[in-house]
């Protein structure tokens, strides 16, 4: 019983949230609104679940099973964590180096 709800709830939120929200900081790095970046990664999740779910079946020709889409996803977040993570520290050293310059 136990399982099966948490299976649920990583369920949705893996179709439903993560994915988009990490391609929102991927894309949007600086601060934004919380409620903008949480509405447009719910919405861009959707469209991520629904290409890779193209992807899988119609370009790559795997099975179309929720194992093979559960790690399709969780590839796509860590993905787009690991472009925002090297965005920003790009950033915060480019913003050091400007910061010694001036002072």
């Amino acid at each position: 019983m136990i399982i099966s709800t948490l299976r649920i709830i990583f369920g949705l939120l893996l179709t439903l949230f993560l994915p988009g929200y990490a391609l929102t900081l991927a894309l949007f790095p600086k601060k934004t609104s919380t409620i903008e970046r949480i509405a447009l990664g719910s919405v861009l999740s959707i469209a991520l679940t629904l290409l890779t779910a193209l992807t899988l079946d119609l370009v790559l020709g795997v099975d179309f099973t929720a194992e093979n889409m559960s790690i399709s996803l969780i590839i796509l977040t860590l993905a787009f964590t690991l472009i925002w993570f090297i965005q920003t520290s790009w950033l915060r050293n480019k913003l050091k180096q400007k910061w010694k310059t001036l002072h």
